[in-house]
Protein backbone atom coordinates (compact mmCIF):
# COMPACT_ATOMS: atom_id res chain seq x y z
CA UNK A 1 0.00 0.00 0.00
CA UNK A 2 1.51 3.34 -1.01
CA UNK A 3 1.16 6.72 0.66
CA UNK A 4 -1.59 7.89 -1.71
CA UNK A 5 -3.75 4.89 -0.90
CA UNK A 6 -3.21 5.42 2.83
CA UNK A 7 -4.16 9.09 2.42
CA UNK A 8 -7.29 8.16 0.47
CA UNK A 9 -8.34 5.73 3.21
CA UNK A 10 -7.64 8.34 5.88
CA UNK A 11 -9.69 10.90 3.97
CA UNK A 12 -12.65 8.55 3.49
CA UNK A 13 -12.65 7.51 7.17
CA UNK A 14 -12.49 11.15 8.29
CA UNK A 15 -15.31 12.10 5.90
CA UNK A 16 -17.44 9.34 7.40
CA UNK A 17 -16.60 10.40 10.97
CA UNK A 18 -17.25 14.11 10.44
CA UNK A 19 -20.27 13.50 8.22
CA UNK A 20 -22.00 11.18 10.69
CA UNK A 21 -21.36 13.33 13.76
CA UNK A 22 -22.16 16.74 12.18
CA UNK A 23 -25.83 16.67 13.23
CA UNK A 24 -24.91 16.08 16.88
CA UNK A 25 -22.94 19.34 17.18
CA UNK A 26 -24.98 22.30 18.50
CA UNK A 27 -22.44 25.10 18.94
CA UNK A 28 -22.32 27.10 15.67
CA UNK A 29 -18.57 27.75 15.95
CA UNK A 30 -17.77 24.08 16.47
CA UNK A 31 -20.23 23.19 13.71
CA UNK A 32 -18.29 25.54 11.39
CA UNK A 33 -15.07 23.81 12.41
CA UNK A 34 -16.72 20.44 11.71
CA UNK A 35 -17.87 21.58 8.26
CA UNK A 36 -14.37 22.91 7.56
CA UNK A 37 -12.86 19.58 8.56
CA UNK A 38 -15.32 17.78 6.32
CA UNK A 39 -14.31 20.10 3.45
CA UNK A 40 -10.59 19.56 4.10
CA UNK A 41 -10.80 15.78 4.04
CA UNK A 42 -13.14 15.75 1.05
CA UNK A 43 -10.75 17.90 -1.00
CA UNK A 44 -7.78 15.86 0.26
CA UNK A 45 -9.31 12.52 -0.72
CA UNK A 46 -10.59 13.83 -4.07
CA UNK A 47 -7.20 15.23 -5.07
CA UNK A 48 -5.37 12.06 -4.06
CA UNK A 49 -7.86 9.95 -6.02
CA UNK A 50 -7.26 12.20 -9.05
CA UNK A 51 -3.48 11.81 -8.69
CA UNK A 52 -3.76 8.04 -8.32
CA UNK A 53 -5.96 7.73 -11.43
CA UNK A 54 -3.62 10.00 -13.42
CA UNK A 55 -0.62 7.93 -12.30
CA UNK A 56 -2.35 4.76 -13.45
CA UNK A 57 -2.95 6.24 -16.92
CA UNK A 58 0.68 7.40 -17.18
CA UNK A 59 1.93 3.99 -16.07
CA UNK A 60 -0.32 2.14 -18.51
CA UNK A 61 0.78 4.43 -21.33
CA UNK A 62 4.45 3.82 -20.55
CA UNK A 63 3.85 0.06 -20.43
CA UNK A 64 2.52 0.08 -24.01
CA UNK A 65 6.08 0.69 -25.22
CA UNK A 66 7.41 -2.36 -23.39
CA UNK A 67 6.84 -4.89 -26.14
CA UNK A 68 8.31 -7.98 -24.43
CA UNK A 69 6.73 -7.15 -21.02
CA UNK A 70 9.94 -7.29 -19.01
CA UNK A 71 9.33 -3.93 -17.28
CA UNK A 72 12.01 -2.04 -19.20
CA UNK A 73 12.34 -0.40 -22.58
CA UNK A 74 15.16 -2.35 -24.20
CA UNK A 75 17.35 -1.15 -27.05
CA UNK A 76 15.16 -2.84 -29.64
CA UNK A 77 12.09 -1.06 -28.19
CA UNK A 78 13.81 2.32 -27.90
CA UNK A 79 12.04 5.24 -29.59
CA UNK A 80 11.68 8.91 -28.73
CA UNK A 81 8.05 8.38 -27.73
CA UNK A 82 9.00 5.47 -25.47
CA UNK A 83 11.66 7.51 -23.72
CA UNK A 84 9.24 10.41 -23.28
CA UNK A 85 6.65 8.06 -21.75
CA UNK A 86 9.25 6.54 -19.42
CA UNK A 87 10.45 10.01 -18.39
CA UNK A 88 6.86 10.98 -17.57
CA UNK A 89 6.53 7.84 -15.51
CA UNK A 90 9.76 8.54 -13.64
CA UNK A 91 8.90 12.19 -13.08
CA UNK A 92 5.37 11.20 -12.01
CA UNK A 93 6.77 8.82 -9.41
CA UNK A 94 8.55 11.70 -7.69
CA UNK A 95 5.41 13.82 -7.74
CA UNK A 96 3.35 10.90 -6.49
CA UNK A 97 5.68 10.51 -3.54
CA UNK A 98 5.12 14.08 -2.32
CA UNK A 99 1.43 14.25 -3.23
CA UNK A 100 -0.05 13.39 0.21
CA UNK A 101 1.89 16.16 1.95
CA UNK A 102 1.26 18.71 -0.79
CA UNK A 103 -2.46 17.94 -0.97
CA UNK A 104 -2.73 18.10 2.83
CA UNK A 105 -1.24 21.60 2.80
CA UNK A 106 -3.46 22.79 -0.07
CA UNK A 107 -6.67 21.36 1.39
CA UNK A 108 -5.80 22.70 4.87
CA UNK A 109 -5.36 26.22 3.51
CA UNK A 110 -8.72 26.03 1.73
CA UNK A 111 -10.39 24.57 4.84
CA UNK A 112 -8.87 27.22 7.11
CA UNK A 113 -10.13 29.98 4.82
CA UNK A 114 -13.60 28.41 4.91
CA UNK A 115 -13.63 28.10 8.72
CA UNK A 116 -12.44 31.68 9.23
CA UNK A 117 -15.05 33.05 6.83
CA UNK A 118 -17.77 30.91 8.43
CA UNK A 119 -16.82 32.14 11.90
CA UNK A 120 -16.84 35.73 10.65
CA UNK A 121 -20.35 35.28 9.26
CA UNK A 122 -21.55 33.70 12.52
CA UNK A 123 -19.98 36.52 14.53
CA UNK A 124 -21.60 39.16 12.33
CA UNK A 125 -25.01 37.47 12.62
CA UNK A 126 -24.69 37.27 16.41
CA UNK A 127 -23.57 40.90 16.56
CA UNK A 128 -26.85 42.12 15.05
Amino acid sequence: MNYNQIGILLGICAIALFGLTLKKVDNPYIKGLWKGSLLVFTIYAALLIFIEIRWQFISDYANTYDLNNNGFVDLNEYTDEAMEAMNKRTYGANIRLYAPVTMAIISSIIGLAYVLSDWAVIWLKNKK
